[in-house]
């Protein structure tokens, strides 16, 4: 498959088992007549044209048998997508089990997190388990990087990632997650860019109640809402990070579960045409190095 696009300045564009929240079954009362599998991702990123899937903990690979695992592998190697895994916690024999997974998969990249909200692993539980993976990881040729959620200051990331020293480790960033945390966006990216291996991006809209009382965060279409996709794309620039960019949505529920399924099916594909303009006009613009930043 040609991929029509290529920014020497960043990494490849990707979608996510997070970029069709509904249509893989992640809320468990709601689940559409037919699930969407792995398989069924390639097929969409092959659709939208974008270089990157990665399949995440709303869609867990671990429950696939060897033989569908392979299948998969060569149905991505077909499609010219290369593949990342997404999981959550951060035990090493979940890390170690998860790391053979990406091994029989030809997957270079691996995004955990430290728990879910409300059971986060302390930091130094994961500096700890970290250090003791990584040298498999790096014989392996495997990334492990580590997603920033508002679990944990963006600071005491920034920090880990530092103290670890690893090449083979840093930070899968969504700005996004970490407003959650009562953080600005200036503060999550000196704190995270420099170390950052991977990108999620979400773009989000903060409205008002309909009572007046207190405000609600809602997903958008990438382009559509308050993300600072510039400063988000140009901070990676200035630190010479170049991570895969990937997207993901968090559609608002539908009168009916097919209505949101169509929704975030519409909201995928503006969102992918959205940022490939972005970052075609982006590097039309010259080499973006030389705007100066605040």
């Amino acid at each position: 498959m040609e991929v029509d696009w290529h920014i020497p300045e960043l990494g490849r564009l990707g979608i996510s088992s997070w970029t069709y929240p509904w249509a893989v079954g992640t809320v468990h009362d709601q689940q559409p007549n037919k699930r969407l599998s792995p398989q069924d991702l390639v097929h969409k990123a092959a659709e939208l044209r974008v270089q990157v899937l990665q399949i995440a903990d709303n869609l867990p690979l671990s429950d696939l048998t060897s033989e569908q695992l392979e299948s998969l592998r060569e149905s991505a190697g077909d499609c010219g997508i290369a593949l990342q895994v997404g999981t959550r916690g951060i035990d090493q024999s979940h890390l170690l089990e998860y790391l053979l997974l990406a091994q029989q998969l030809d997957v270079k990249l691996i995004r955990s997190m430290g728990g879910r909200p409300g059971s986060a692993a302390p930091l130094s539980v994961i500096e700890k388990n970290v250090r003791a993976v990584l040298p498999a990881f790096v014989d392996a040729g495997v990334y492990l990087a580590l997603e920033n959620y508002e679990a944990y200051s963006s600071s005491d990331l920034g920090r880990l990632v530092d103290v670890i020293a690893n090449p083979s480790f840093g930070i899968c960033l969504d700005v996004t997650n970490s407003f959650a945390a009562w953080e600005s966006v200036d503060q999550i990216l000196k704190n995270l860019a420099p170390g950052t291996i991977n990108v999620h991006l979400k773009d989000f809209a903060i409205e008002r109640t309909n009572h007046l009382m207190g405000f609600v965060c809602l997903g958008r279409p990438i382009g559509k809402g308050k993300l600072p996709l510039e400063l988000i794309l140009l901070r990676l620039i200035e630190f010479d990070r170049h991570p895969d960019l990937i997207v993901e949505l968090w559609p608002p529920p539908a009168d009916t579960l097919n209505d949101t399924v169509s929704l975030e099916k519409a909201w995928a594909e503006e969102s992918v045409n959205y940022l490939r303009n972005f970052l075609a006009n982006l590097r039309n613009q010259g080499r973006p190095h030389s705007i100066k930043l605040s």
